[in-house]
This record gives C-alpha cells, sequence and structure tokens, in this order.
C-alpha cells in the first residue's frame, strides 16, 4: 500500500463468511487485508461462527492479532454486549466498518414482510445501531466510521427488484451525514465508500457494461479504506466515495 497509517483496533460487521482459499465476502476480505497492514480486527457475525472462527485462525497465523464476536447487528442488546466484549478484549475501539447487509433480489410485489424488514434492518437500522452505540468506545480515540453502502444509493430512481436494499443503503447514506456533523466536534469521522459490481458480486454483470471495463475488487475498496483510516483523512467527514469504475452514475 502507498499510504500507511497507524495500527488501528477495528470492527467489521458481518465479515464471517470467509472459506480458506476463497476471498469470501467484502468484509471477510477487508479483515484479512487490514490484519496484513498490521491492524487489530474483530470479526463480526450473526450465525457463521465457524467460518469466522477460521479466519481468525488465518489471520493469527499470519501473526497478526483478530477476535471474533457473535451479534446480531439488528438487535440493540447483542451490539451493546458486543462492544463490552471490545472493551474487555482489546480495551478500546479505533474505527468501525458497517459492512453487514442482506441482498435479496425479488420484485417487490412478492416480497413476504420478513424478507422487507430483514434487508431494511441489516443495512440502515444494523448501521445505525452499531454506530450510535460504539460510539463512547470510538469518541475516547477521535474513531473513524466507515460505511459500506452501494454505486447507486445516492441517487432516488427505480429499484423494482431490489427495493428494500436500496431504501437501506439510502438510509446509510443518510445517517453518514447526520452523524458526520453531529460527531465533528467529538473527533469522530464518518463517511461512506459506495462499491460497485465487485468481482463475486450475484448476480455479475458482463463488464462491458461497467464504464471502466472491468469488475471491482477487495482490494479497490480497501484502497478507500485505508485512506479514511489514515491521519491524512483526519478532516474528512461526511464524504461517499465512490468505488465502482464508473457503474450507475
Amino acid at each position: 500500500m502507498a499510504m500507511t497509517t497507524q495500527r488501528k483496533r477495528i470492527l467489521i460487521t458481518g465479515a464471517g463468511r470467509w472459506n480458506k482459499g476463497e476471498e469470501g465476502g467484502l468484509g471477510a476480505a477487508l479483515a484479512i487485508r487490514l490484519a496484513g497492514q498490521g491492524h487489530t480486527v474483530v470479526v463480526n457475525h450473526r450465525s457463521s461462527g465457524e467460518s469466522a472462527e477460521r479466519l481468525v485462525e488465518a489471520i493469527r497465523n499470519r501473526s497478526a492479532r483478530a477476535l471474533a464476536v457473535r451479534a446480531d447487528v439488528t438487535d440493540p442488546d447483542d451490539v451493546e454486549r458486543m462492544g463490552r466484549t471490545i472493551e474487555q478484549e482489546l480495551g478500546g475501539l479505533d474505527a468501525v466498518i458497517n459492512n453487514a447487509g442482506l441482498f435479496l433480489i425479488k420484485d417487490y410485489q412478492h416480497l413476504t414482510p420478513d424478507e422487507w424488514e430483514s434487508q431494511i434492518a441489516s443495512t440502515a437500522t444494523a448501521t445505525y445501531y452499531v454506530s450510535n452505540i460504539l460510539l463512547p468506545l470510538l469518541r475516547e480515540q477521535g474513531g473513524r466510521i466507515i460505511n459500506i453502502a452501494d454505486a447507486g444509493a445516492d441517487r432516488i430512481t427505480a429499484r423494482p427488484r431490489t427495493l428494500p436494499y436500496h431504501i437501506g443503503k439510502m438510509g446509510v447514506l443518510m445517517i453518514t451525514r447526520t452523524m458526520a456533523r453531529a460527531e465533528a466536534g467529538h473527533g469522530v469521522t464518518v463517511n461512506a465508500i459506495l462499491p460497485g459490481v465487485l468481482e463475486n458480486s450475484e448476480p455479475l454483470p458482463d463488464r462491458a457494461r461497467i464504464p471502466a471495463g472491468r469488475h471491482g475488487t477487495a482490494d479497490d475498496v480497501l484502497e478507500a479504506v485505508t485512506f479514511l483510516l489514515s491521519e491524512k483523512a483526519g478532516y474528512v467527514t461526511g464524504a461517499f466515495i465512490q468505488v465502482g469504475g464508473g457503474w450507475n452514475l
């Protein structure tokens, strides 16, 4: 990496989906890469305990520090418990990457109530609970909140097959701006990264449809994350960083 930053204790939500030899989800990919930069990584998961533990073991085998913590980030009680665990195990927290979020492709007219609620809860609601409940820890350090949104989340347009997901991701951007303004005086920055189509996205559109001519990678997202964690980004807050190669512009 061209840019360096001080070592931090970083919580990544929804980071447990990983299998040895495979990239896994974006959260897991970021966990491996950030640990490789010397950061301590907290791998949050809700139900993928075995996978999360394998990921933590792989990180520790590379002489980095990692911790797996089970918590349903749509449940404030679970989030509070996770915060206590992090404080007890690591002594504090420097950054949060709100990555969790369910994604379902289904016509909005046929969604069940649970499908509707779960996609909004796992995106906007989870981002709110995690960011708000863990604020005391972040304020102590002048911490960083990085919210993972979506390349189309900053534009209001018809989304008939992904409606609750995009409502949730647009909510993430509203939370980002609201908290950025409120927390600037406390030294906490709040920004959002808007990834486009990544190599492991499903469905995966033809790369010819992407203006940059290729699918995105976890390394592309990592570059933005690394910048926002760095000391050079200490005055950057409320920003939306597009990492989509022109997708959805």
